[in-house]
This record gives C-alpha cells, structure tokens and sequence, in this order.
C-alpha cells in the first residue's frame, strides 16, 4: 500500500466513525415535541388554561405578608421577597416585623389613583390595626407577573 491510499482508508475510516458516533447520539434524543417537557421559563407567562393571579389578587397577597409584625425576620423576608420588585426586595430587606405598623389586612382592594395601567397598578386596603395599606404593582411587560414595587402601611408617606 502507498501512504497516499494509507491515508485515504484513514480518512475514510475517520469519517466513518464520525457518521457513527452521530447517529448513535440523534438516536438517544428525543424528538421536537415527542415527549419533551417544555422547559421552565424564569417569568411565568400566563396561558389561557393557567391565569396567574389578578392584579389585586396580588396586592392582597403582598399586604398580608407585609403586615404581619409577629413574623421572624426569616420567615417575613422569605415569604414576602418572591412577591416584589429587585428594589423592592433592597428596600423592605432592613425593615424588622415588629416594626410593621398594621396587621389583619382585609381583602377589600380599592384601586388608587392615576396608577392603573398595563404595567402599573395601585390597591389600597383596610387593615385591622394601623390603617390603610397602599400596595403598588408593577411589570415591565404586560405579558410579565405583577410585583410589589412600593408598600405604604399605616398611611405614612
């Protein structure tokens, strides 16, 4: 044998085996849409079949684990964190329970103000001790979750 067909088997051999080494990987993938799960997205979207909560829904949410002062500090920021915006969450990290000037929130929202838009919203609700609570909402989308951007409890400024 010369070198030249030497390394023609070679390269043939070669491709051989990369031919191989495909289809026996493409044979352990699953099809488009075979089977496979959708992967999780970071923001949920809502779908017809699965709404996400109202907007006032989730002010409500938001206002009664925020006016909990008997809560750990843990267990405040841990349940309530989910429910608000990166500044948000920044802002109310310092905030003590105890502190919270309201308890008992009752799901009776009011919308405030001019704040009702596709990406912004207000709700104001009676608390059984210390006041109303104002929560504002806020999505960069319309297609984004609602988040918690601002909380006014006790009716301070």
């Amino acid at each position: 044998m010369t070198r030249k067909r030497l390394f023609l088997v070679l390269a043939v051999i070669a491709v051989a085996a990369v031919v191989a080494v495909v289809i026996v990987v493409a044979s352990h993938l699953p099809e488009r849409g075979a089977g496979a799960a959708p992967r999780p997205s970071a923001t949920p979207v809502p779908t017809a079949t699965s709404a996400g909560p109202t907007p006032a829904e989730t002010a409500f949410t938001v206002a009664d684990l925020f006016c909990r002062p008997d809560a750990t500090q843990n267990t405040w920021q841990r349940s309530l964190s989910p429910h608000l915006t990166a500044d948000a969450a920044a802002l109310y990290s310092a905030v003590r329970p105890a502190n919270v000037p309201c308890q008992g929130i009752r799901d009776d929202a009011a919308p405030v103000g001019d704040q009702q838009t596709g990406t912004d919203r207000a709700y104001q609700f009676t608390a059984s001790t210390g006041g109303p609570v104002t929560i504002t909402l806020h999505r960069d989308t319309p297609s984004d979750p609602w988040l918690a951007s601002y909380i006014n409890a006790g009716g301070q400024e």
